[in-house]
């Protein structure tokens, strides 16, 4: 059946105006247009496949490696992801709007497949070491705009603490908050059922001072919903603690659990605003 519907979308391409004096060939462009479409309604396989098509196309698109790389990554098909993305980079300069897509696919990439050290090398020394020389605006992948830097920065996180870079992984944290900070609303006490945090030295603003929502409630119903006067429960997690020792690697450990609240790619929710202005 997706097959038909490749076949109708290409036939129609070509005998786009049927009573035009010009007839239209489809090029690169249009086929990764149609892999975007598929990609942003949740058909990756569809997607796939279009991207592959400008690809037969030109093999040097370099929109079509982008997409190829994250259908695949969403299909859980991640060293074959992990693979376009670096097919193109090989042959990218460092003016690419698409530079930073490719770095963060594969800081994903690599998190997946268990490979902390390159996970780590192309979030800290690529995404965020190249991150002034496109434009130094805040990043988000256009095509879904959910997921963005904070993303990227809990990959290098993780990535940190799993090899041991406790103090590094604290520095790592302390960006994500101030990047959090952009993004998180306030509730008024613990029985508000909206807000992310309790504003409790009053500064408008997310600060260490406050307290970050944990995801948990008291459900006095007991229904599993939550619902208007349930008690929820916010965590404070001090970030001067020594990591050194057993007690601060278990705060930082809880760190990490709580930023992947706020984490698109942990199924969380994130709304921090980004330049959307290469993606028109």
């Amino acid at each position: 059946m997706k097959k038909q519907n490749q076949i109708i979308v290409i036939l129609f391409l070509i005998g786009l105006i049927g009573g035009c004096r010009q007839q239209y060939e489809p090029i690169d462009s249009d086929f990764s247009q149609f892999g975007w479409k598929y990609y942003e309604n949740g058909d990756y396989i569809g997607a796939r496949d279009w991207f592959k098509e400008a690809l037969k196309d030109d093999s040097t698109f370099a929109d079509a490696y982008n997409g190829i790389g994250w259908s695949l990554g969403h299909l859980g098909q991640a060293d074959s992801a992990r693979k376009y993305f670096e097919l193109w980079i090989a042959q990218a300069d460092e003016e690419s709007d698409y530079l930073f897509d490719y770095y963060a696919g594969l800081a994903f990439a690599y998190n997946a497949l268990g490979n902390d050290q390159q996970a780590l090398f192309n979030a800290q020394s690529n995404f965020f070491g190249k991150q002034d020389v496109v434009s130094g605006d805040i990043w988000c992948f256009c095509h879904r705009k959910d997921i963005n830097q904070i993303d990227v920065r809990l990959i290098q996180a993780i990535s940190q603490f799993r090899l041991g870079l406790f103090s590094d992984c604290l520095v790592t944290i302390n960006d994500t908050y101030t990047d959090l900070t952009r993004q998180l609303s306030s509730a008024s006490d613990a029985n508000q059922m909206s807000g992310d945090y309790l504003d409790l030295d009053n500064s408008g603003t997310f600060t260490l001072n406050d307290k970050l929502y944990n995801g948990e409630w008291i459900d006095s119903t007991p229904d599993g919903i939550l619902t208007p006067g349930e008690e929820r429960l916010f965590d404070s997690y001090p970030l001067f603690y020594d990591v050194e020792t057993v007690m601060g690697r278990s705060f930082l450990a809880n760190h990490l659990a709580i930023l992947a609240v706020h984490t698109s790619s942990q199924n969380g929710k994130n709304k921090l605003s980004c330049n959307t202005d290469r993606c028109n």
